[in-house]
């Protein structure tokens, strides 16, 4: 047994959840930082948003006090899934999609603007009202001030606003919380966060979900084509 806070998601008896899917269950949960890639369509951010609000978290992002919505799109898959917990509680759960950041950060706007005798929610994001930064320095206020150690975050592309630099930034700050104790779950497109040491990389492809080094991805393969070839691959192939 390890000391992870969700340690296997698996389906509920007799539950089926289309063929997209269903040979996914259970997941086994082994590391403090599980990285799923695959293709556009192939399941990731809908497995990510089942776990997060089996978690308790808003499907639109954010902790498990936001109860904003501004379109009901999320699947239903949370309703066939069951989470297998460790002995440890979490003391923080935060679902981070990219997408819906901007109306994350609306809320926390308007929840502020509030008559309230408790600190301002932006409080816990250093201070500073998200909408009045790019997006990128709000993903990292979100990551530097509100992530803490013994905390449980599901992340659906979280490079999405960061620059190369920035995702080296984030990937340091997770593997510093990590190491404290907290639980990463993300799904990515990204080569430097499929690179995150001593990471769990799944790939979903075709139904099914199996480990897989950064170097046998199409991601690493892509990129290091592209950019070995100073652009000619782009030409070559996209004619």
């Amino acid at each position: 047994m390890n000391d992870l806070f969700i340690q296997q998601i698996r389906l509920k008896p007799d539950v089926t959840v289309g063929d997209r899917l269903q040979n996914l269950f259970p997941l086994e949960l082994r590391n403090s930082i599980t990285v799923f890639i695959g293709e556009n369509g192939a399941g990731k951010s809908t497995l990510l948003e089942a776990i997060a609000i089996k978690a308790g978290c808003n499907p639109e992002g954010g902790g498990k006090n936001f109860n904003f919505s501004t379109e009901k799109t999320h699947s239903k898959l949370y309703e066939s899934l069951t989470l297998s917990k460790g002995y440890r509680r979490e003391k923080d759960v935060f679902f981070y999609r990219a997408e819906t950041f901007y109306n994350l950060n609306t809320a926390i706007r308007k929840l502020d603007a509030e008559a309230s005798f408790d600190p301002e929610i932006k409080s816990y994001y250093g201070g500073v009202d998200m909408h009045c930064l790019s997006h990128g320095e709000a993903m990292e206020a979100l990551f530097q001030h509100r992530f803490k150690a013994q905390g449980l975050y599901v992340l659906d592309e979280p490079e999405a606003s960061l620059s190369p630099l920035r995702q080296l930034v984030f990937i340091n700050r997770i593997m510093e919380l990590s190491r404290g104790g907290a639980q990463f779950i993300i799904a990515t497109h990204s080569p430097l966060i499929m690179s995150i040491p001593g990471c769990d990389l799944r790939q979903i492809s075709g139904g099914r979900c199996e480990q897989i080094a950064p170097e046998d991805t199409d991601a690493y393969a892509v990129y290091k084509a592209v950019l070995n070839s100073a652009g000619a691959y782009i030409t070559k192939n996209m004619q």
